[in-house]
């Protein structure tokens, strides 16, 4: 299996593509018992009103402070990673294109990932922070965010892109939300995994179910006999 010529780095998002929640906020306000008192109203908000998702993020992590670490860790480590995406991963990394995963969840995640012996090239998302006793202080550094210039996904990809020599048309963008658009259009295109948001699936070249996650191969790499398949939304 070799790769398409012009494919030299896959940026993929995380909650929601690699794995199959799409909120992790929202999965950890839950299991936390922070969702009725802190974390529903501000979900509804974004959403709703577009609040600006730095102001989101802090004021959601504020009340989780106290918690340690290993509840956090505990917590993603139950969350399901996609069907097919170890698979997807495993072949991407052994045709020696790189993967820059860019979130706008949180780098705990590199920890689980690391656990199933998967490392990145580049991974980019946010740090919640913990005291010495890995106890959280209710803080976060953002790395990842659509409304700070320099920090959305777009930027971040110029970014890596410069870093690596490559030019936009040697990369593909997989991401399922709205905040991976911009990250779609600093690409060649932009594959969307279950989005459930029309202007994800207007920005994409191809459009992917939840359970067709094998396709991304088919994309990039071009092995499926049916041509025809491969010219738009699949």
């Amino acid at each position: 299996m070799s790769p398409k010529s012009f494919c030299k780095l896959i940026f993929l998002d995380n909650d929601g593509t690699l794995n199959t929640e799409r909120s992790t906020w929202e999965y950890f306000h839950r299991h936390l018992g922070t969702w009725e008192s802190a974390g529903k109203a501000r979900e509804e908000a974004i959403l709703r009103d577009r609040t600006p998702y730095d102001e989101f993020a802090r004021q959601s992590v504020a009340s989780w402070k106290g918690f340690p670490k290993n509840k956090f860790m505990e917590r993603l480590r139950t969350i399901n990673i996609r069907d097919g995406a170890l698979e997807v991963i495993g072949a991407i990394k052994d045709s020696g294109l790189k993967i820059a995963v860019l979130s706008s969840g949180f780098s705990l995640w590199k920890d689980v990932w690391r656990e199933r012996g998967i490392e990145w090239d580049y991974y980019y998302a946010n740090d919640l922070i913990f005291d010495r006793d890995d106890i959280s202080t209710g803080e976060i550094e953002m790395r990842v965010t659509d409304n700070v210039p320099g920090m959305d996904k777009g930027a971040l990809v110029e970014r890596i892109q410069k870093l690596e020599g490559l030019k936009k048309e040697e990369t593909i963008f997989i991401g399922d939300g709205w905040g991976d658009v911009t990250g779609f259009k600093k690409c060649a295109f932009g594959i969307a995994i279950d989005p459930n948001m029309d202007e994800v699936k207007q920005a994409a070249k191809y459009v992917l179910e939840a359970d067709e996650f094998r396709k991304v191969l088919d994309i990039i790499f071009e092995t499926n006999s049916d041509k025809q398949k491969l010219n738009g939304h699949i």
